[in-house]
């Protein structure tokens, strides 16, 4: 059984991690304060202590140093530092919690999470302005982390974290005293200078973000500071109503100074950068990195052949063309949809060097793979995968399927506007609603058909963010009867070929899964896995093709005598797959 949550974010290996944290925070300016080099002196006895005080129940919380920092305008920034030993324990419980709140708080927020930046937030503005939102009301929260009442934090934090000695722990430290000009006093806000301040300011400010999204108004967020995007300056106006009301009901209000309308045409400044009509860039590629482990190879020309010649591999068409040509140690994984064919020294080589190669239909129904022997490490994990008893496969069933409508409303939120925000709200309501349903489900059958009640107000909603005129109507599939419906399934059999190779790959069975029953020749394991990432690694993509009009009606084919819809070749190609190369 699982340890709990506790015990596992402040172990001792965990809080050691942590002070490895905060030592190296401290030594950015290139001197370590003398509380830092004090705690060095003798760490492994003083995080062995601090260990047995937390487990025993005895830590409590030292008081915050309150600090006066010079600021170039001749102000002052007041920080409030923790004790070294709060700091190592507010690591350690940010190590452990990020992973477990971040995915709840929301597409547009920017500042202080987990791989996104200020480059993000730049990109994020660029691509809503030429969206053809041309107005931007850009505003700040006035004196945010001082205002915010702590006492919204447990119960925000409580609906994703049920382990009751971790959210005690959070109630001592939001109760810490200050220390500072005047004596020792009571302390209201979240402190500067707590490593777990940002995330409950965006825990609490998800509210402020909902609210404007609610309203139909894109907004990007970078802790306090933030944009909103609209079609005009009255819609503008009508945006910073809604952000007002938001922020009075957290009894918190915008900042004055930095609050106005203002339009691309004229510019404006917002995180450092300066934002014009055309300037910054759009630039949809400013996150993507090649993968180190080599290409993966789709190939889909149907009756084309692979084969191994002199250390390449090469991909020909039925009429002796060379459609691609690689060296064999830049492929990492071939994925091949349909009529393909796959020469002798071409399966070699592959069992040969554990590369994995993957063979789904021409519409993307997986058909099998080509798997080099197994080792102990394997057939270890097998008996594991095995041996997985109903009430663990439900539960990871429940986390996997928490995760996918998570990220289904995320998806919502991103693309919500003013033409589209009664239906998308609605959506993201259903869905919020069915997630805590969801995590008491009694049996797999009650979780999938949770799941099927979310997915229909999932994609309701979802046809309000892709242009009219596409005949998407709901999901459909086997076979996709409209374009989008056929981008999607193209998409998800991608996914799905992926997914085999990653769980073959790692030792485990695709085809014995936890959700998905293998009574119908299907991978299990590797649909159950894929689920949580179909809304951002699929349907994120395909809403922007046909919202950008890389892919239109005109992307959609039909064949002579058979129903549904297949993607063109030029679909495909719009379609592309980051590091991927197409045969």
């Amino acid at each position: 059984m699982d340890r709990p949550l506790f015990a596992r974010v402040l172990a001792r290996s965990a809080l050691a991690r942590a002070w490895e944290d905060v030592l190296a925070n401290d030594a950015e300016d290139g001197e370590l304060t003398k509380a830092i080099r004090s705690f060095a002196e003798d760490a492994d006895v003083r995080l062995d202590r601090l260990a047995d005080e937390l487990q025993n129940g005895e830590f409590s919380p030292g008081d915050l140093l309150e600090l006066q920092i010079p600021k170039a305008d001749g102000g002052h920034r007041t920080l409030h530092i923790p004790t070294v030993a709060d700091r190592i324990v507010e690591r350690a419980l940010l190590r452990g919690l990020n992973p477990i709140v971040d995915p709840h708080l929301g597409a547009r927020s920017y500042g202080y999470r987990p791989g996104l930046g200020v480059v993000d937030v730049v990109q994020a503005v660029a691509m809503l302005r030429d969206e053809g939102l041309c107005w931007a009301a850009r505003a700040d929260v006035h004196d945010c982390f001082p205002s915010i009442d702590v006492s919204r934090v447990p119960g925000l934090l409580g609906a994703f974290v049920e382990d009751a000695r971790l959210l005690g722990l959070v109630d001592d430290l939001l109760a810490r005293c200050r220390i500072g000009v005047g004596g020792r006093r009571a302390f209201a806000g979240l402190p500067q200078g707590s490593p777990l301040s940002p995330l409950f300011a965006n825990l609490v400010l998800t509210s402020l973000d909902d609210a404007v999204l609610r309203a139909g108004h894109p907004l990007v967020r970078y802790a306090d500071d933030f944009v909103i995007l609209t079609t005009s300056r009255e819609a503008a106006s009508a945006a910073l109503l809604v952000a007002r009301r938001a922020l009075k009901e957290l009894e918190m209000t915008l900042g004055d100074d930095k609050t106005e309308v203002m339009s691309f045409d004229d510019g404006f400044c917002f995180v450092g950068e300066d934002f014009g009509s055309r300037y910054p860039p759009a630039l949809t590629d400013h996150r993507v990195q090649e993968a180190e482990s080599g290409n993966v190879v789709y190939v889909g020309r149907q009756g084309s052949r692979v084969r191994i010649k002199a250390g390449r591999l090469l991909v020909d068409s039925t009429d002796k063309a060379i459609l691609l040509d690689l060296p064999q140690s830049q492929i990492a994984r071939v994925v091949c949809f349909g009529s393909i064919a796959f020469s002798a020294g071409a399966r070699d080589w592959a069992l040969g060097t554990d590369t994995q190669v993957v063979f789904l239909s021409r519409r993307g129904s997986y058909a099998g793979q080509l798997l080099a022997g197994g080792g102990k490490k394997r057939i270890a994990r097998l008996r594991a995968q095995l041996g997985v008893t109903d009430d663990r496969a439900l539960h990871l069933g429940r986390r996997v399927l928490e995760g996918k409508l998570v990220k289904q409303a995320v998806l919502l939120r991103h693309f919500i506007r003013e033409d589209n925000a009664d239906e998308v709200s609605r959506g993201i309501r259903m869905i919020d609603a069915m997630v805590p349903i969801l995590l008491t489900a009694a049996s797999p059958e009650e979780l999938m058909g949770v799941e099927g009640a979310a997915a229909r107000s999932y994609f309701e909603a979802l046809r309000a963010l892709v242009p009219v005129g596409l005949g998407f109507v709901e999901r459909n599939r086997q076979p996709p009867l409209d374009v989008v419906n056929a981008a999607l399934s193209y998409g998800y059999a991608v996914l799905q070929g992926e997914c085999v190779s990653a769980l073959a790959a790692t030792g485990l069975d695709p085809s014995i899964g936890l959700l998905h029953t293998d009574s119908r020749n299907q991978p299990g394991l590797a649909l159950d896995l894929m689920e949580e990432f179909r809304p951002t690694i699929v349907d994120q993509v395909v809403v922007q093709l046909f919202r950008s009009g890389a892919l239109t009606a005109a992307h959609g084919t039909t064949i002579a005598g058979k129903k549904g819809v297949l993607l063109t070749k030029a679909a495909l190609r719009s379609w592309g797959c980051s590091g991927a190369v197409r045969g």
